[in-house]
């Protein structure tokens, strides 16, 4: 079997040591070699884990097309949209400049999370990216709030995302013509650009473990854009690979790990809270948690004995007593375990580095996030 990537002008071929039935290509250094560029072979080696290490590979030294989050998408307009926002949620907006962007949370009167909220600032206009389907929920939200501001909350309902990721990304962008890449390295920093004689916003993705960046076009061309960037080259790749990405460097996701229940502070998305910013709803209890206590509970990372891969929802037990319940697991792509994330209280974290849960009656060693 044969694996071709193209990446920065030419295809390369490697061979990925220990791998029967002969080699695959591995993402490389850019040649010159004059070689002729081949097309991506559609039928790859991908069975089970060895699909997962492949993509896993090529995830964390190449660039790869991956599937982008499922996201709901708003836009606020009207000349108090800033300031309006700022009181709306933990990180710091007001005063952003076009084209930058802020992660956060959008807090409801008692501190609780109620989604995450990626902020993008425009010329005249705020775009927002929170979880799918949060956008109605949020806009009666935010709405109850709107007194004699001057701002308007969409949907922005025709918008999607395509998504490329891997430290190759950038130079794979700017050979495709979104030459601005190079110049976004800032968390959320974003630009208008062409790729492929497509129009799209390029935006610089935090919160993530290698380099990443979304191009946010119509939900009619996205697709289509896909399809091209696939052409020109670029290798997509299994959700299975990015999924375990994230649960391996600890990245919760609203509606999936954590939701309306939880503060701020038992996510461990500890850059999500500004706390020197002005004044956001929710903001006392918030930072009353951080200055004077702790949270009942804390985003966990698991690691599961080999052989072991509960489901989610499993319940967890700690000291006897039910502690939580699984609510991300993968096979890990470095070795034979399995990985996840879980919400466990505050006696267990406390408790470390001895600590020890259980999961199906079988041992499971865990870390706090952020710790």
């Amino acid at each position: 079997m044969w694996r071709f990537a193209r990446h920065t002008g030419c295809f390369r071929v490697a061979p990925v040591p220990g791998i029967e039935g002969g080699p695959i290509c591995s993402p490389v250094a850019p040649c010159s070699t004059g070689a002729p560029r081949r097309s991506r072979c559609d039928t790859d080696f991908r069975h089970g884990l060895m699909s997962l290490e492949l993509d896993h590979e090529l995830l964390i030294t190449g660039a790869a097309l991956c599937e982008p989050p499922r996201a709901s998408r708003l836009e606020l307009m009207g000349p108090d949209r800033e300031r309006f926002f700022g009181g709306m949620v933990t990180a710091a907006v007001e005063g952003l400049e076009s084209g930058r962007g802020a992660f956060g949370f959008i807090t409801d009167v008692r501190g609780r999370v109620l989604a995450s909220a990626t902020a993008m600032t425009l010329e005249d206009r705020l775009w927002l990216e929170i979880p799918k389907g949060r956008g109605r929920t949020i806009i009666e939200h935010l709405e109850k709030y709107i007194v004699t501001d001057q701002v308007e909350i969409l949907p922005l309902g025709d918008m999607a995302s395509v998504r490329i990721a891997g430290p190759k990304s950038v130079g794979v962008l700017a050979d495709l013509g979104a030459t601005a890449a190079r110049d976004l390295s800032e968390p959320w920093s974003h630009a208008q650009v062409e790729v492929l004689d497509h129009q799209a916003r390029l935006v610089r993705e935090g919160r993530s473990a290698v380099p990443a960046f979304s191009l946010w076009q119509s939900s009619a061309i996205a697709p289509l854009l896909a399809e091209d960037l696939a052409d020109a080259g670029i290798v997509r790749i299994d959700a299975e690979a990015t999924e375990a990405l994230r649960i391996e460097h600890g990245h919760p996701l609203w509606g999936v790990d954590y939701d309306d229940s939880n503060l701020p502070q038992e996510t461990g998305i500890e850059d999500a809270v500004d706390y020197e910013k002005g004044c956001y709803l929710g903001q006392e209890i918030v930072a009353r948690i951080h200055y004077r206590g702790q949270p009942a509970r804390r985003m966990c990372r698991l690691v599961f004995e080999p052989g072991h891969v509960p489901a989610v929802g499993a319940g967890i037990e700690y000291g006897g007593r039910a502690a939580g319940t699984v609510t991300s697991v993968c096979k890990s792509p470095r070795d034979k375990t399995a990985i996840g994330l879980a919400l466990l209280p505050r006696r267990a974290v406390e408790a470390l580095p001895e600590a020890k849960v259980s999961v199906d009656r079988r041992t499971v060693h865990f870390k706090a996030l952020g710790s």
